[in-house]
């Protein structure tokens, strides 16, 4: 015999309010965490790279962080829904790529090339 649920049924709309305040809530972690970013504390904790890699202001070091910053993304994504999961540090990855990303730009565009660093599918 099937147990009767006391669950009130979905208000309309409720998921998707629910989903836009989400998406908020993040939007707004984002900023924060990117106006409290420092470049090099937080790269020195990714130990395959060099502090030379760190510390240089080319297009080929910023796409070797670039691929590290990926890497980790790709490997925080995979750990969701797993203890060990950590969303301060996802949005803290995500921050950092953002704003590696920019500046790879910009150090494409100040040598006179079209910028070629494209957010890979998934990184959003």
């Amino acid at each position: 015999m099937p147990r009767p649920t006391s669950r009130k049924p979905d208000r309309p709309g409720a998921p998707e309010r629910m989903r836009a305040a989400a998406r908020e809530s993040l939007q707004i972690a984002l900023r924060q965490k990117a106006s409290a970013y420092r470049r090099e504390n937080f790269l020195r904790s990714f130990h395959r790279l060099t502090p030379a890699a760190i510390a240089a202001e080319t297009p080929e070091a910023a796409a070797a962080v670039l691929r590290e910053l990926e890497r980790a993304l790709r490997a925080e994504r995979a750990r969701a829904g797993h203890w060990t999961y950590d969303l301060t540090r996802h949005i803290a990855l995500l921050v950092a790529y953002r704003a590696k990303q920019a500046r790879a730009s910009s150090l494409v565009a100040r040598r006179g090339g079209a910028p070629t660093f494209v957010r890979p599918a998934g990184l959003g």
